[in-house]
């Protein structure tokens, strides 16, 4: 009978390997401690031990409060205000416009946010839309433009023609003396005897020797002018009359909304924070300007395009020059992307700036525009 087999006992390949590795980190480490406690042996206290303060009730400490660095013209964002809000100056100092106000919403909560609650439809800060005032029917005639005061293309217009002058009718003589106009005493007439006179005129019984004597009488009523015909028995000829213009609303104009769904902490009319700045009063009144001559393009060249957008680039200098007139993004036609750069280019160059405007935004400013299509 054979006797039962031995099983040798089973060994790991890798136990050979996993002692030398343990012995491996255990030197390391013993390594990095000695040399750790060589750093702290060796080098001098004066280096390695921050010398204490010994704060006591006699001690004092100087605090400065230093100032907020300004910012730089490229931080600084115009916004359009409600010009009918309450003028207050906010907190923040980085929006400016041509009125100081604090935002404030109908509506507050408890986690407010610093825009107020405006049901708007893009990324903007337009908190209210401007109005167009409609201009009444025109009655029927012949226009022409309006002819305005200035020289070349800026925005007072061209030059002035010769202006005719108005012919003014002559004074009417004064009616001829009450002793002129008697009748002759002798049916021959006047002679070269002596005549008794009969009873003299009224006259002032002690006359002021240094009164003046009125020689003519003034006009009191000019006398119209009478238009001649054009000679074929019809009316005369029809004068050019200017065409009314829309007027836009001396505050606001208009464009796309924000959309804000936070509230403020204030609660009051609707207003959006923004500092009063010379050139935020500028810049309002120059969107203006550019937005009603953006109304006349249109009107002229009516252009079909509709839900288009134009985004122009230009850079105003501190005498009013615009120049680098540039369309960065356009989804409208050839036409109507003409007249967005014509309605900024045609009225160059605008009003100067003040030395206040040059000190904060120095001698230029890079602007863009954005042309909305309905």
């Amino acid at each position: 009978m054979s006797s039962p087999a031995t099983v040798s006992e089973w060994k790991h390949p890798f136990d050979s390997y996993r002692q030398e590795r343990r012995w491996t980190t255990i030197c390391a480490l013993l390594c990095a401690l000695i040399l750790h406690l060589g750093v702290y042996v060796a080098l001098p206290d004066e280096l390695l031990r921050a010398p204490a303060v010994d704060l006591n009730e006699n001690t004092t400490l100087e605090v400065e409060l230093l100032q907020p660095e300004a910012l730089t013209p490229e931080q600084l964002k115009f916004v359009e205000v409600n010009p009918n809000a309450p003028e207050n100056a906010p907190d923040r100092e980085d929006q400016y416009s041509f009125k100081s106000q604090q935002a404030a919403s109908e509506n507050v909560s408890d986690r407010p946010l610093e825009a107020p609650e405006v049901d708007g439809e893009t990324d903007s800060q337009k908190i209210l839309q401007g109005a167009v005032e409609v201009a009444p029917p025109l009655p029927p005639g012949v226009y022409s433009p309006e002819a305005q005061q200035g020289q070349g293309e800026g925005t007072e217009g061209g030059t002035l023609g010769a202006q005719s002058p108005t012919p003014v009718a002559p004074a009417q003589p004064l009616p001829t003396p009450a002793f002129l106009q008697q009748e002759a005493l002798t049916e021959t007439g006047p002679g070269s005897r002596l005549v008794e006179p009969g009873e003299s005129l009224e006259f002032a019984e002690n006359p002021t020797p240094d009164a003046p004597v009125q020689l003519y009488q003034p006009q009191q009523n000019p006398v119209p002018e009478v238009q001649q015909g054009n000679g074929n028995g019809g009316q005369p000829e029809a004068r050019p009359m200017p065409r009314a213009r829309p007027r836009l609303d001396p505050e606001l104009i208009r464009g796309p909304l924000m959309q804000s769904r936070g509230t403020t902490r204030l609660r009051g009319a609707l207003a959006i924070d923004a500092t009063f700045s010379e050139f935020g009063e500028y810049q309002q009144q120059f969107y203006a300007a550019l937005q009603a001559g953006w109304y006349q393009e249109i009107e002229f060249y009516q252009p079909i395009d509709t839900a288009a957008s134009v985004q122009v680039r230009f850079t105003i200098q501190a005498d009013g020059v615009v120049r680098d007139v540039e369309v960065i993004h356009s989804t409208a036609s050839q036409i109507a992307t003409i007249i967005c750069e014509s309605a900024i280019i045609k009225r160059s160059p605008y009003r100067p700036w003040t030395k206040e405007m040059v000190r904060v935004f120095g001698t230029e400013r890079t602007l863009n525009v954005s042309f909305h299509y309905r």
